[in-house]
């Protein structure tokens, strides 16, 4: 008799994950919105923001010369890529794409963490919001508003997840911190 072979899961080290609803629940919509948002939003949107970035960076553009709409888009996507990206580089290890709890696994409360719980997610949704406002799109602002309740379907989620691996200590986490924007929700 052949040996079996060992599961996606266990090889990969996955102790709980919930894959399938996040995919199913998250990713397939999320990706809809999003892109759908860039779409509503026009040339003027991500084309337009990644052009002015690279103009600005090269210096064949000054910062005088945009609007206050692109100017305001441009502040939204850097406050929003530095947040996500301090708090992947908080998680380390630990951040994964996927809802999944890994071996060895750590509640990481401490930096950003302590001031919101998902603050990848935040920084995300002000990144989304880039997008239309840099373009002055309101159907894209609209479009992308769309994107928040799903972020929320998520974090219920992954809170759920959570609270099923580190028990009280996540409880105890989620009463002392803010879910989503420090020092308001």
């Amino acid at each position: 008799m052949k040996p079996q072979k060992p599961s996606f899961k266990s090889r990969h080290g996955i102790v709980r994950s919930a894959m399938k609803k996040d995919l199913l629940y998250f990713g397939l919509p999320a990706i809809s919105v999003f892109f759908a948002g860039l779409v509503v939003s026009g040339r003027d949107g991500y084309d337009g923001l990644v052009e002015t970035l690279w103009s600005l960076a090269a210096g064949s553009q000054k910062l005088e010369e945009l609007s206050t709409a692109n100017i305001t888009g441009l502040v939204m996507l850097v406050a929003g890529l530095t947040f996500a990206l301090v708090a992947v580089g908080t998680l380390r290890r630990f951040y994964l794409s996927t809802l999944v709890i890994i071996e060895g696994h750590q509640l990481i409360t401490h930096g950003i963490y302590s001031l919101v719980r998902h603050p990848i997610y935040f920084g995300v949704i002000i990144i989304c919001f880039a997008v239309p406002t840099y373009a002055t799109s309101l159907f894209g602002f609209i479009t992308m508003s769309i994107l928040v309740p799903i972020f929320l379907v998520r974090i219920r989620l992954e809170e759920a997840l959570l609270a099923e691996e580190f028990g009280d200590a996540y409880r105890m986490y989620m009463k002392e911190t803010k879910k989503l924007i420090p020092f308001i929700y």
